[in-house]
């Protein structure tokens, strides 16, 4: 576990910029995710078939985008939405509303171990011994949207923790996405009032990524993508990929130079960071 105070350059710059932000965060997996462009992903915990389709695809093709996935391992939307994340190029971020010994549902604590083997990162402004508590997951919703770009609602009823999740969002003036879905269904409530109140309604993850143009990203050789999901705007040197993966130095030292040729990447002062071509 690693703690990354808010004077951290690993602290999530989005974050700062939020009302009531924490003063640290506890982090598990890869931190370099904090600094990502992401995507929260957000929805009942009762979801309806389509609703668990819908999340895991459109969180895989967002993945394959690179846009790294923000959800809260609940269960529900959240879970496929991590599910379809990990089964993607990119990865994901899981936001506890407890600390990390008491992983909450208990029935998603393989997923919570699998975010971090796999490269992603899950993290919580409680300490490790703080059990969760009702009051609890409404506040860490506020992270959830404040480290991403926006917030796509898959579904949610009436009063939900996901129309909590949009509100924080129209607070720190992101943008609102919604799945629309059956006008007679309960789990379509929230997605279809916001998108008659205006919210943008998605067919496409292409509907999406239309208002986030620097998220395009040019495809990554099979071969880089276990460090290309390591890497973000914070640089990163060749130990500390070596310690997040089972790469050789040797190797890792090849594959960067490769990458910094073919511009995927480049050289600064601590390491090495992405390349914005835009």
């Amino acid at each position: 576990m690693q703690i990354i105070e808010k004077n951290s350059i690993f602290y999530p710059e989005k974050l700062k910029k939020i009302k009531n932000p924490p003063q640290k965060l506890y982090v598990e997996g890869n931190k370099e995710l904090l600094n990502k462009k992401s995507l929260a992903i957000v929805g009942t915990r009762h979801p309806t078939e389509y609703g668990k389709k819908v999340a895991f695809n459109f969180a895989k093709e967002l993945s394959e985008k690179g846009v790294c996935i923000v959800s809260g391992l609940a269960s529900g939307i959240d879970t496929f939405a991590h599910l379809g994340a990990k089964s993607g190029k990119g990865s994901t971020i899981a936001v506890l509303g407890s600390g990390f010994n008491y992983i909450y549902p208990e029935h998603n604590l393989k997923l919570f171990n699998d975010i971090i083997k796999e490269g992603g990162c899950v993290i919580t402004e409680y300490e490790p011994d703080e059990k969760c508590k009702a009051e609890y997951f409404p506040v860490r919703n506020r992270i959830i949207s404040g480290i991403s770009m926006g917030v796509l609602i898959v579904e949610g009823k009436y009063r939900s923790g996901s129309g909590i999740t949009a509100r924080f969002a129209e607070e720190q003036d992101k943008e609102i996405f919604c799945i629309p879905g059956d006008i007679d269904s309960n789990a379509s409530y929230l997605p279809n009032e916001y998108i008659r109140r205006g919210a943008n309604l998605v067919t496409s993850v292409e509907d999406i990524l239309e208002f986030y143009p620097e998220t395009q990203e040019k495809n990554i050789d099979e071969d880089f993508l276990e460090i290309y999901k390591l890497m973000s705007e914070i640089p990163i040197n060749a130990d500390e990929i070596a310690s997040n993966t089972n790469l050789s130095l040797a190797s890792i030292n090849e594959k960067l130079m490769m990458m910094e040729i073919e511009g995927i990447i480049k050289n600064v002062v601590g390491g090495y960071v992405i390349v914005n071509n835009n």
